[in-house]
């Protein structure tokens, strides 16, 4: 007897849905995602994009942002911030600013941690972050000097509003 090649086609299939098929197919998955991870570098402020993605910095206001290649300090998380410019090299790079008018964005694909709240000014910034909860914070520099405000792989600054007069 001649099988068709529906009928091949349907038993080929049948055996892809067995669970023997599926746990093999998970198990496959699970090894190579462990492979990954094991041979990948670990996320940090360095000049490229981390197996988590490239921290961004999106300007959502109506006022100009200054964006930084370079966060200076080890052990800092999306949010956190210092007074004190960022001005080393990491990975061969220079610290290089990146000037965004209203409505701009870093550029995809490379890696910006820092941008500067500037001195005198009151921002209010949506984070964004794939593997965490996102949240909003204030940062109030009224008659205080500029800060620089760090943004980690895995998260989108949003620059929500900025105001010399009173906070967003």
């Amino acid at each position: 007897m001649v099988k068709s090649k529906k009928a091949n086609r349907l038993v080929w299939r049948r055996n892809l849905a067995t669970p023997k098929a599926l746990v093999r197919a998970a198990a496959l998955t699970v090894i190579s995602v462990s492979a990954l991870l094991v041979n990948s570098p670990p996320a940090s402020a360095g000049a490229d994009c981390s197996l988590v993605g490239c921290s961004t910095t999106v300007n959502d206001s109506a006022h100009s942002v200054y964006a930084y290649r370079n966060w200076c300090r080890d052990n800092d998380s999306t949010g956190d911030s210092t007074e004190t410019y960022p001005s080393c090299k990491v990975d061969n790079v220079a610290q290089t600013s990146r000037y965004l008018s209203p409505g701009d964005n870093t550029p995809r694909k490379e890696d910006w941690d820092t941008f500067r709240v500037d001195a005198g000014w009151c921002y209010k910034v949506y984070f964004n972050r794939l593997w965490a909860p996102s949240f909003t914070r204030t940062y109030d520099r009224r008659g205080k000097s500029a800060l620089y405000v760090k943004v980690g792989d895995e998260a989108i600054a949003h620059i929500q509003a900025q105001s010399n007069s009173t906070c967003p």
